[in-house]
Formats: structure tokens, C-alpha cells, sequence
């Protein structure tokens, strides 16, 4: 390479390494929704169990745990100062990913949703929520929430048949056996695919499970039946389908990234376009991004297929 090939090689590496410990710090929030309290503070007790039950989630995540429920109650016995929370995380995402996006709810929740009785916030990999109601194997739908792409739809076919490949992931999914997730690629034509992914509770049955998702999928045409990608959520399950794939290619239950050492992780480069941030945090152990990291880069003006390599040294 020449001198000015290597010189914006080394910039371009910099803003790479820039762009990757940005991603390592800002998972993607969603929507939330609070029921504040109608006095100006809480019950000192209340509050107290609510900052109980974030220690316990925090410490709960770092247990590699993707999933979890914990009724907080105060030592004087009150049933009005119980605190029942949970945490969730999306069904293809390990221990060391759901870990990073719960520690980011827990911080990030005051903000959102200050002096609540009652919060639950999503993000792009995962939910968390507490309540002064038992929820523990209720269907709750509302409140619910939708996001849609840009891309519009060919025609008001494609509608229905992104119907189908959802319900037949419902079926999948509320199967007697099956995890609380499914997902699937769909052939749609002879040059296109379509990606889905469905999600409840874990703590729903599986009728449960079938009775949300059917009313969210019910919600489709008035919301983003039009669009070639949507999300539809609400507290107790949701579903999610694009043309391109958003999931991690996982055929069970997560298990746990390995412990950090000396690991090599791709980092694609394909055309000279480097991966959406949203992508590419599905390939990073963003719990290992806080290491010293090293880029090797080969070639990279000669050969833009090659692929970057992020190396993480304990």
C-alpha cells in the first residue's frame, strides 16, 4: 500500500473502533409506558422495593439468565408495597447480550419513567417491567405498540401472506415441547425472502401465548399493513418481520458467550459497506467491547470482500 492508502486505512480503522464502542454503549430504546403516582413521591417503602427488585436484576442478568420474575416484599408485610417485576430478553439473544441491554434498562429507567407505580420498557433486545399488580401468567395486551419500515409493499397481497408466515410461526410456537420463540425464513420469490420472529412471556401457557399473538397479528392491517417490515408489541408478546435477517442463527435456547480470553469475532465487510450498527451488534459481545481491542485489517483497498477482525484481549 502507499503512504496515503495506510494513512486512510489508520482513519478509517479509528472510526470503525469509534463506531463499535459507540454501539458497545447505546443499545436501542423502543417505547415505554409509566403509571406515575398521583402524589409527588412515592411510598418510601414502595420505592424502596423498586430499587430492591433493579439490584436484583442486575445482579440476576449477570448470571447469564435471559429471563427471570421476582416478587419484592417489604419486611413490614404491606401487600400495597409489593413490587412484581420481571425481565425478558428476545429469544435468539445469549446471556452476554440480554446482560448489557438489561444493565442499560435499569440505568436508563428513572429517566423514562420516574416516580411510577407501575413501568415497562422495551428495547430492541429486550423488556423489563415492574407493577404493584400480580401479572404472573395474565395476557395482557394493551397497552401495545407498533413500528414500521420505509419500504412500502408491491401490492395488497403481500399482506396476507405475511399473515400466514406469521400464524405458521404461531403454530410453531405454541406448540406442547417448543420454546416461548420462534422464528423462520420464508421464500416469497424467486429473488426475495422474508425473515419472522414471534415471542410471548415465558410465563404465559401456551394458549396464552396463542390468544396474544393472534390479537396482535389482528392488529396488522390498521397498523402497518402496507409496510414490508413491522414490529407489533405489547406486554405480554410480539412478533416481527422484515426482508432482511434480524435474528441470530440459533435453532435452541441462547447459551452463554464463551468467557473472554483471547477471542476472535468477524466483523463483516461486504462491497465496502460496513454493517448497519444495528447488525452488527448481533456479531460483538458488547459485555467484552470494554477490552482492549485490536483491529487487524488485510488489504483493505485491494480486496473489499475481506473481512475485519476484532480482537479481544483480556
Amino acid at each position: 500500500m502507499t503512504y496515503t492508502t495506510r494513512f486512510l486505512s489508520f482513519i478509517l480503522l479509528n472510526l470503525l473502533l469509534f463506531m463499535i464502542l459507540t454501539t458497545a454503549q447505546s443499545p436501542f430504546y423502543m417505547y415505554s409506558v409509566c403509571e406515575n403516582s398521583t402524589q409527588k413521591i412515592l411510598n418510601a417503602s414502595y420505592q424502596s422495593n423498586v430499587n430492591n427488585f433493579l439490584s436484583w436484576t442486575t445482579s440476576d442478568s449477570a448470571k447469564q439468565t435471559v429471563s427471570n420474575h421476582n416478587t419484592i416484599v417489604s419486611n413490614n408485610n404491606n401487600d400495597h408495597d409489593t413490587v412484581y417485576g420481571f425481565y425478558d430478553c428476545r429469544g435468539d439473544i445469549t446471556g452476554s447480550f440480554c446482560q448489557f441491554c438489561i444493565n442499560t434498562v435499569v440505568r436508563d429507567i428513572a429517566k423514562y419513567c420516574p416516580n411510577s407505580v407501575s413501568a415497562m420498557i422495551w428495547y430492541d433486545l429486550c423488556i423489563m417491567g415492574y407493577t404493584n399488580q400480580n401479572p404472573s401468567g395474565r395476557v395482557i395486551v394493551t397497552p401495545s405498540w407498533n413500528v414500521t419500515g420505509s419500504k412500502i409493499v408491491k401490492d395488497s397481497t403481500e399482506l396476507a401472506k405475511s399473515e400466514n408466515n406469521m400464524m405458521s410461526l404461531i403454530r410453531k410456537v405454541t406448540t406442547e415441547g417448543n420454546p416461548n420463540w420462534a422464528m423462520g425464513e420464508f421464500n416469497w420469490s424467486d429473488t426475495e425472502k422474508r425473515y419472522g420472529m414471534v415471542q410471548c412471556n415465558r410465563d404465559l401457557s401456551k394458549d396464552g401465548c396463542r390468544q396474544c399473538l393472534e390479537a396482535m397479528l389482528d392488529r396488522v392491517p390498521q397498523c402497518c399493513g402496507t409496510k414490508v417490515g413491522w414490529v407489533v408489541v405489547s406486554p405480554s408478546c410480539g412478533m416481527k418481520i422484515d426482508d432482511y435477517n434480524f435474528y441470530g442463527q440459533q435453532t435452541g435456547s441462547p447459551s452463554p458467550l464463551p468467557n473472554p480470553g483471547n477471542i476472535w469475532m468477524p466483523l463483516s465487510v461486504v462491497n465496502c459497506k460496513i454493517m448497519s450498527w444495528y447488525d452488527c451488534r448481533d456479531l460483538i459481545n458488547l459485555n467484552l467491547v470494554t477490552k482492549k481491542i485490536t483491529l487487524i485489517f488485510r488489504n483493505l483497498f485491494d480486496d473489499c470482500n475481506e473481512d475485519f477482525f476484532i480482537k479481544l484481549v483480556s
